[in-house]
C-alpha cells in the first residue's frame, strides 16, 4: 500500500522477550521510510508478560556476541558502543514502547497495522490460541496484518484470518460478519 495511507504506522510486537525483534522492526522500517522518502511516524508496541524481560528490553543493550549478523555499517548507524556491549541508539529506542503484557487476560491495543505474534502460539491449547487471535482479529485495522512463527498453525482461525500469499507466515485480516466476544 501507499505510505500516504498510513498517517501513523502500528505496530504489536507481542512476545517480544528482551527487544530484539522490536528493534530490528524499527530499524528495517527506518531503512524503508528513508529510502522511500517516507515521513511517517512508526510507533511499535512491544509487549511481554515477563516484566524483567521487558527492562532489558527497554534499555536496548546487548552483548557483542549477539550482534555477530549484523553489518558494520548498521552498527554504527544504529548502535553505540558501551564497553563491550551495544546499545541501540535513542531515535530507535524512542520508536518502541515496551510494557508487561498478557495476552490471555489483558485488553489488546487496537487500530493497529501489522501485528507480530511468532513462537508464541506454539506453546498453548487451542482453546487459549483462539482467543488470542479473536483478540488479533479485533485489534487490527481492516487492512492489517499478522505474522505468526514458522513453527505456528492458526487453522482453528481460518475463519478470521487467510494466508497473504500461499504458504505465506503472513496473513491478512478476514472481514466477519458476527464479531466474537471479547472478555476483556
Amino acid at each position: 500500500k501507499r505510505l500516504a495511507t498510513y498517517p501513523v504506522i502500528k505496530i504489536w510486537i507481542a512476545g517480544c522477550a528482551t527487544g530484539e525483534e522490536a528493534y530490528s522492526t524499527a530499524i528495517c522500517l527506518t531503512e524503508f521510510l528513508q529510502q522511500k522518502k517516507g515521513s511517517n511516524p512508526v510507533q511499535i508496541f512491544a509487549t511481554d508478560l515477563n516484566e524483567k524481560a521487558i527492562q532489558k528490553a527497554r534499555a536496548g543493550i546487548y552483548p557483542k556476541s549477539l550482534l555477530q549478523n549484523i553489518s558494520l555499517e548498521r552498527r554504527k548507524k544504529f548502535f553505540v558502543k558501551i564497553d563491550e556491549h551495544y546499545q541501540i541508539i535513542k531515535s530507535i529506542r524512542e520508536m518502541c514502547i515496551f510494557s508487561q503484557h498478557n495476552l490471555l487476560k489483558d485488553p489488546p491495543f487496537s487500530r493497529i497495522d501489522l501485528i507480530s505474534c511468532q513462537n508464541v502460539l506454539i506453546y498453548l491449547e487451542a482453546g487459549p490460541q483462539r482467543k488470542i487471535l479473536n483478540y488479533f482479529h479485533y485489534a487490527l485495522t481492516s487492512s492489517g496484518f499478522l505474522l505468526i512463527g514458522k513453527s505456528e498453525n492458526i487453522t482453528n482461525a481460518g475463519d478470521l484470518f487467510q494466508p497473504f500469499e500461499k504458504d505465506s507466515r503472513l496473513l491478512t485480516k478476514k472481514t466477519i460478519r458476527h464479531r466474537p466476544s471479547l472478555d476483556f
